[in-house]
């Protein structure tokens, strides 16, 4: 197959970028984009791999929405940040990787590619259900549905313990991060989401069942998951 040329979008300002003139010269398909509006735009129409993200060059406040608009994309591209100071950023913002200013190209380099790279491993299989853990798309017996994040979750616990009955407490944890029990109404509702949507006959599971008198849940498949997988998109409407 022909290599293909992995898009990626600099948000950036053109007159204070070390790495730009090297970027165009890589073998990178690149746009270049400075304000939110335009970025934003680029995000839906040029649907990048990766973004660079100069955290100098916008506002907190356009480095939260460039960072949310990438997130919710429906490819899920990775996020590379670009920045002066070495204070960690803020714990709600959503990146892949941190690159502290002044850097090497081929840093940069190295960082892209280790990230496209880590691709593949988002999904896993095991029969009859794919999952792609990036983009939180599901393939069943059902079809393909985009699943929610605390939903993707669950489904990859239970696909990563096939067979095993995972408790209500451990999925508490995992999953909310709560440790206690009288939370757990939440995580009954989601099991009957995802029933919903992955099981022939929701109110018979044969996928996902309850053990152990309400305890916990199990995955009734045997097997082992496989990694790897071209990413799985959502259809788009």
């Amino acid at each position: 197959g022909i290599m293909t040329t992995h898009r990626i979008l600099a948000v950036v300002d053109v007159n204070d970028c070390s790495v730009c003139d090297e970027l165009q010269q890589a073998n990178f398909d690149v746009r270049f984009a400075q304000t939110l509006r335009p970025t934003l735009q680029l995000i839906k129409d040029f649907d990048p791999e990766v973004i660079l993200l100069d955290m100098d060059a916008n506002t907190p406040g356009k480095v939260k929405r460039i960072t949310q608009a990438a997130r919710v994309h429906i490819s899920r591209p990775f996020v590379v940040l670009l920045k002066s100071s070495r204070a960690a950023p803020e714990k709600t913002l959503f990146y892949d990787d941190i690159l502290i200013k002044p850097f090497i190209f081929s840093k940069l380099q190295r960082s892209v590619s280790n990230l496209l790279a880590s691709r593949p491993q988002y999904v896993i299989k095991l029969q009859p259900f794919i999952l792609d853990r990036r983009t939180q798309v599901l393939v069943g017996p059902r079809g393909k549905v985009r699943l929610n994040r605390k939903m993707a979750k669950l489904m990859e616990i239970f696909m990563l313990h096939p067979g095993q009955t995972m408790d209500q407490l451990v999925l508490m944890k995992e999953v909310w991060n709560l440790n206690a029990l009288r939370d757990v109404r939440t995580l009954h509702v989601h099991i009957r989401w995802l029933r919903e949507l992955i099981e022939p006959e929701p109110s018979h599971p044969q996928f996902l069942k309850t053990q152990f008198r309400n305890k916990g849940y199990v995955l009734a498949l045997s097997g082992t998951p496989q990694f790897g997988g071209e990413p799985i998109l959502p259809d788009t409407p």
